[in-house]
């Protein structure tokens, strides 16, 4: 019973809590290459003036040998050795893929943090003070500008006037360090 409350006494704080999700997939292929055969590159030219190597090839994954073909076009600086390797990978990486088993791996990973000082300001009225991270950007003027000594930027705000959500904005400017004061809002 005292399990419940101690988690019914941590709701509350949880849901006000700022939360990120970090969401991260990776593909991996399972097939390894054993032997690799009749490697035949060819260099021709491309219409635009660089050069292509083609490469065709034969490897063993397993017990099972496969066909392979790589193509890399280059602009013609660098040797035709280190163009033809790039193709030689992309002909490898290809069978790999219609070969090889694919896994793919999704992490998603939650941070939340219920640190007041994080948090937007809900509401602001002319002499509100806060850091400029509690206050949104104006997305139309980003940029900071000058109003009589004072470092300053606009800002938005949204409101509920009782049957819609009201979009606001205003003017913050600099006092101190990183605290703004609002001086308008319209």
């Amino acid at each position: 019973m005292k399990k419940l409350a101690v988690i019914l006494a941590l709701l509350p704080g949880l849901a006000i809590a700022e939360c990120v999700l970090n969401d991260r997939t990776v593909s991996r292929t399972t097939a390894t290459i054993v032997e690799r055969s009749a490697i035949r590159p060819e260099v021709v030219p491309t219409i635009g003036g660089n050069k292509k190597c083609m490469v065709t090839l034969r490897v063993r994954i397993g017990s099972e040998w496969h066909s392979a073909f790589g193509e890399y076009t280059w602009p013609g600086d660098r040797p035709r050795e280190e163009a033809c390797a790039r193709a030689v990978k992309i002909a490898e990486d290809d069978v790999r893929e219609r070969v090889g088993r694919t896994q793919v791996v999704s992490e998603k990973t939650m941070i939340c943090t219920d640190q007041p000082e994080l948090d937007a300001l809900r509401q602001t009225n002319p002499g509100t003070m806060a850091p400029s991270h509690q206050f949104r950007p104006h997305p139309d003027y980003p940029n900071r500008f000058w109003h009589n000594g004072a470092q300053c930027r606009m800002f938005l705000e949204s409101a509920w006037n009782g049957r819609d959500i009201q979009p606001f904005q205003g003017v913050i400017c600099l006092v101190q360090d990183d605290i703004w004061v609002v001086v308008d809002k319209f």
